[in-house]
């Protein structure tokens, strides 16, 4: 085991150490991928590193000829300070790999130095984390390309145990110039992987990662990368490292950062959105504690129902990681009908639905409302909506009927037609297949089959469904049923039966949708979540508060004109400026104001 990168180097350049794997050798120390390439082809490859920093961390790109590294050590050469090579012509790698790159011209060939995971592998070990040789593993991940140089990302497959997840990333958080943090925790399909057989990961580039009960697959961006985008290129010529056998610099990892302009993130969390599927997401803990502070908000129970009880703290976070990271077309719900007369809906709900509308846009999401077939002004006022401002771009729906005939499809041959469904605001039957009002008053005969397309989506692994109710007879409370039937008046009768995976529970549903907007502005602002999302590819760019939320004035505009085509409060049986009874000023105006105090 070597402790110092000049003797290890000098070993490999007497040749004693063929085919050595450097990993755990020169622990502190930073190793690094080797990509070697013809100068005509530099900038191109300096621009494909740029474009996917996690997986091409460069440290250093050498000059036309240049068999040194200055920054990174003294007396080094690159044609032999690597234990093993790789020769490519024309993309196809040569017979057998070799021990150095001596007998090649060099006055026109670039190295670039990339950082590897092997660097913060010292520090998982000091921290207790028993580590193995990791796995390597082609994803689906197709990296951001530079002609000639594109590639689907390859990723390092390191088995966490679950209580220490999180220190994982504390670890690797700030060390993008060895790969960073992960840029997937936990399902390895969702990256395109596969087991081929319990607890044992596929792989076609090492050996097979395997995984044991109580641990979690995490998977950090691989420098290998960069060798597969070089040899994809085709190129006439080029070099690499040998898969595993890292440049060891002299470069003690906490001066890394004095290599290049790398960020800094501040603390982070990882939090598992689903704990059946294995999925995780990470996020700064100052957005974690905002949004915190906006579940607390939205909990408020100014009618004094009690729906405090059905609050499951950390669910708006989970709900907002979940759509940010998975979202690409999702059907929204809406419609409580509680009146006999046109519009039968009352008015909780419909500018909830708009607002998740709106934000889901934002993040490029399809959204197709689903209706009942008879609701006309809704249908209007929905649609109606982009002309006036209210969302981005223009919607389509489904409606549907009484009878449990045409059921819209969730999944259609070539996969899944949502992602998500989110209900908001939409009755659900109870126990006994009848839906009723929080009063527990009989309305089965006005509300359509809606609730058995949501059990249908529950019940599909590939669909994740969204609950946002404010008294626990709607669409996802199935999901804490036993509080409804302990804790809210009329549970016994009220309370829904189906479930959702995921719920916010609220003093009032459009504040629910509020909620999940600001949610979604504030996780795609994060700098660690948007880099997880991005798999380390691209740049982070901030978005515009104004593309998820709407303004005061646009919020009371949006309302007047829920009010102006009919709908009704569904506590006063009103058609004002009430929602539940409580003043749109008084109460709703002032929910969103405080709502946009937490996104700052």
């Amino acid at each position: 085991m070597f402790t110092e990168p000049s003797k290890g180097r000098l070993s490999f350049r007497r040749g004693d150490c063929f085919k050595l794997c450097t990993f755990g050798h020169c622990p502190g120390f930073i190793q690094a991928n080797l990509s070697i390439l013809p100068s005509e082809f530099a900038d191109q490859f300096a621009e494909f590193c740029s474009n996917n920093s996690a997986p091409c961390p460069l440290l250093f790109r050498s000059s036309s000829g240049q068999h040194s590294a200055p920054p990174l050590a003294l007396d080094s050469d690159v044609r032999s300070d690597v234990s093993t090579y790789q020769e490519y012509r024309d993309g196809v790698p040569g017979d057998a790999p070799v021990p150095n790159l001596l007998s090649h011209p060099w006055e026109d060939m670039v190295s670039f130095y990339l950082g590897c995971s092997y660097t913060f592998d010292s520090k998982l070990l000091d921290s207790g984390i028993v580590l193995n040789t990791p796995s390597m593993h082609r994803t689906n991940i197709p990296c951001i390309p530079s002609p000639p140089f594109s590639c689907d990302m390859v990723v390092t497959m390191r088995p966490i145990p679950a209580d220490k997840v999180q220190t994982a990333l504390e670890l690797s958080l700030n060390m993008d110039f060895c790969h960073g943090a992960p840029i997937h925790i936990g399902n390895p399909g969702d990256i395109g992987l596969e087991f081929s057989s319990p607890g044992v990961l596929r792989s076609d580039i090492s050996e097979d990662g395997k995984i044991e009960e109580g641990e979690v697959p995490c998977f950090w961006a691989c420098g290998v990368t960069g060798n597969t985008a070089l040899r994809n290129s085709k190129l006439p010529l080029s070099f690499s490292h040998h898969p595993g056998s890292m440049f060891i610099t002299d470069v003690l990892s906490e001066d890394a950062p004095t290599l290049g302009d790398f960020p800094q993130y501040p603390p982070a969390t990882v939090i598992c959105t689903d704990e059946v599927a294995q999925r995780y997401a990470t996020l700064s803990q100052n957005t974690a504690h905002k949004l915190e502070a906006i579940e607390y908000c939205i909990s408020f129970d100014p009618g004094n129902r009690h729906t405090e009880v059905l609050v499951i703290p950390g669910e708006l976070s989970r709900v907002c990681l979940e759509l940010s990271m998975r979202a690409t077309k999702v059907g929204i719900l809406v419609g409580f009908p509680l009146f006999d007369s046109s519009p039968a809906e009352e008015n909780d709900g419909i500018a909830g639905a708009v607002y998740l509308a709106r934000a889901l846009q934002a993040i490029g999401a399809e959204v197709v409302f689903i209706v009942d077939s008879t609701a006309t002004e809704l249908v209007k006022c929905l649609s109606e909506s982009k002309s006036k401002g209210f969302i981005h771009n223009d919607v389509s729906f489904i409606e549907i009927g009484k009878e449990n005939t045409g059921l819209p499809e969730i999944t259609d041959k070539d996969g899944v037609l949502f992602t998500h469904l989110i209900a908001i605001e939409r009755p659900s039957p109870a126990s006994d297949g009848k839906y009723y009002t929080m009063k527990g008053r009989d309305i089965s005969d006005n509300v359509g089959i809606m609730g058995e397309v949501f059990r249908a989506a529950y019940a599909d692994p590939r669909v994740t469904t969204i609950g946002i109710g404010d008294g626990g007879n709607e669409l996802g409370m199935g999901k804490v049923k036993s509080k409804v039937l302990s804790g809210i008046p009329h549970g016994e009768t009220i309370a829904a039966d189906i479930a959702s995976d995921l719920l916010v529970s609220c003093g009032v549903s459009n504040w629910g949708g509020i909620a999940v907007a600001a949610g979604l502005y504030l996780v795609r602002s994060c700098p660690v979540h948007d880099r997880y999302r991005r798999r380390g590819r691209g740049r982070h760019s901030p978005p515009d508060i104004g593309h998820f939320l709407v303004s005061e004035e646009e919020d009371e505009q949006l309302h007047s004109w829920v009010t102006e085509l009919g709908f009704r409060d569904g506590c006063t049986g009103r058609n004002d400026m009430t929602v539940d009874s409580l003043d749109y000023r008084t109460f709703h105006a002032k929910m969103l104001g405080n709502i946009r105090c937490h996104t700052e």
